[in-house]
């Protein structure tokens, strides 16, 4: 998850709902792309999440000039579904632009968070990978502009370019690795205090950090912040006020900053931040 979005206070939880809990009324796309808008041209390196993201890492012109004739690229508002979960795997999503949420649920249909997806991330990569169907759900939080690779030919680029190959081991095992953390915090963690303050952690090691310590901007909800961490809305609410109380994060209108990671982690019995 980026933590560079924005937090937002009890008002304005009540005064609108996350994008993430739209309706099934809302807008599906998942499975209905739109047709190829790809003219074929060589590669504009403008179009791609510049610097971030693993897979286009170091691809050579010929490569990227490939992906360009072979993507589609088109927009999506925002609500928009792009994968649901048990869906069979069709296509690669490359997230060029905005937020997508990245859940799944319950049979009783209790939600968990597991991500808030930024330019650069790749939507379906498991499914594609392993044939099987979705796990995960996908919905765009904002408006998105995104490139499709249908699945067989993001399977044939693999073998075709070595190097996106191995920049697609390095993405699954990103993957993996914030599995374990997810699973560390929500599975391990002491109480709702301690989970919060583990997620917390997870999102200063991608914060700016000031002279006054790690600041993290996001615009989840408490109501989201909860289905996080498997926690409710009141909940949440409670626990950051006790963290607050105790001098242990901050908050400054839209910003909520953590002044020390190692005191927040030894609250939270995680032990000290490397």
């Amino acid at each position: 998850m980026n933590p560079s979005q924005l937090i937002q206070t009890e008002t304005e939880q009540s005064n609108q709902s996350g994008p993430c809990g739209a309706s099934q009324s809302d807008r599906e796309l998942a499975g209905n792309f739109p047709g190829p808008i790809s003219s074929g041209a060589p590669c504009d390196r403008a179009q791609l999440p510049d610097g971030r993201g693993e897979f286009f890492r170091e691809l050579p012109m010929e490569a990227l000039n490939d992906f360009q004739s072979r993507a589609i690229y088109f927009n999506c508002a925002a609500a928009t579904i792009l994968i649901k979960e048990r869906q069979p795997p069709s296509n690669v999503l490359f997230l060029l632009s905005g937020k997508v949420c990245v859940s799944m649920s319950s049979a009783a249909g209790r939600r968990l968070i597991l991500d808030i997806a930024g330019p650069g991330e790749i939507l379906g990569l498991i499914a594609a990978i392993s044939g099987n169907c979705s796990a995960i759900r996908a919905e765009a939080r904002y408006p998105c502009r995104i490139a499709l690779l249908e699945r067989q030919d993001f399977l044939n680029f693999l073998l075709r370019h070595p190097v996106a190959g191995r920049n697609i081991a390095r993405e699954l095992s990103r993957h993996s690795m914030r599995a374990c953390n997810k699973l560390k915090i929500v599975g391990l963690g002491s109480s709702v205090e301690a989970k919060l303050a583990g997620l917390l952690l997870e999102w200063c090691s991608g914060s700016r950090q000031t002279e006054r310590g790690s600041e993290i901007r996001f615009l989840l909800t408490h109501e989201e912040v909860g289905e996080c961490i498997g926690t409710s809305r009141e909940t949440v609410t409670r626990s950051l006020n006790d963290l607050k109380s105790l001098g242990l994060v901050e908050q400054r209108r839209s910003t909520l900053i953590v002044p020390d990671r190692d005191a927040l982690a030894k609250h939270a019995g995680i032990g000290p931040v490397h």
